[in-house]
C-alpha cells in the first residue's frame, strides 16, 4: 500500500526495538567502519521487521544466533545503499556541495575546516591520535561521486575509513560529528582496530 495517512498512530521516524538497536550497535563495534545513528537505525528498524517475522513462523529472535550472524548482516545490508553511489554517479557539483555542508557543520562544531583539493581538510586537535609521517597529521574528509564517505589523515600512503552515512545534509551534520569525536580524541585511533 502507498501514500500518505494522517493516522496518528503512525511514527514520524524509524520503527525499531531497543533490541535491535543495540543488537546492531554491537555487529557495528566488529566492523571496519564507522557508521552514524541514522544508519545504525535504520538497519535496526530491518532487524526488528525481520525478527517479526521469524516470530510470525515460531522462530524468537535470541534462536538466530546459533545459524547466523543476522544483526552484522542486516548492518552490511542496509550499509551497502550509503556506501555505493546510485547510477548515475554523483555529479561533480554535488559532491561539492556536500563537502560545503561537511566544511559548514565542522566549523558549527567549533571545528577548522576548509575545502582542500579533493576532500575537507579538518586541523587535528590536541587529542587527536597521531598520524601522517612525523604524527602531526591533519584529517582529509572525502565524499566519493561513486562512493561513500571516508576520512584518513592527511599524508601519503595513509589508512582511509568508511564513515557510512547519507550521502545528503543531514549525512554530512552526522559525518562531522564522527569527525568531531576523532579529533578530540573520544574515539581513540580507529586505524588500528
Amino acid at each position: 500500500m502507498t501514500g500518505t495517512t494522517t493516522d496518528s498512530t503512525v511514527p514520524d521516524g524509524p520503527v525499531f526495538s531497543t533490541e535491535s538497536y543495540a543488537a546492531v550497535e554491537k555487529a557495528a563495534k566488529s566492523r571496519r567502519s564507522l557508521y552514524v545513528p541514522s544508519v545504525l537505525e535504520h538497519a535496526a528498524e530491518l532487524l526488528t521487521a525481520l525478527w517479526a517475522a521469524g516470530e510470525k513462523h515460531g522462530v524468537a529472535p535470541t534462536e538466530w544466533g546459533w545459524t547466523t550472524d543476522l544483526a552484522g548482516g542486516t548492518l552490511d545490508v542496509v550499509s551497502r545503499q550509503y556506501e555505493s553511489a546510485p547510477k548515475p554517479e554523483r555529479t561533480i557539483a554535488k559532491v561539492v556541495s556536500l563537502q560545503g555542508h561537511l566544511v559548514h557543520a565542522l566549523n558549527e562544531l567549533g571545528l577548522t575546516a576548509r575545502l582542500g583539493g579533493p576532500g575537507v581538510i579538518v586541523t587535528r586537535g590536541p587529542d587527536t591520535p597521531r598520524g601522517g609521517f612525523h604524527g602531526d597529521a591533519d584529517i582529509d574528509v572525502r565524499i566519493y561521486s561513486d562512493g561513500g564517505w571516508a576520512f584518513s589523515f592527511a599524508a601519503d600512503g595513509a589508512s582511509v575509513m568508511s564513515i557510512v552515512a547519507p550521502a545528503s545534509e543531514a549525512g554530512a551534520s552526522q559525518v562531522a560529528e564522527v569527525v568531531r569525536a576523532f579529533v578530540r580524541g573520544e574515539l581513540g585511533n580507529v586505524f588500528r582496530r
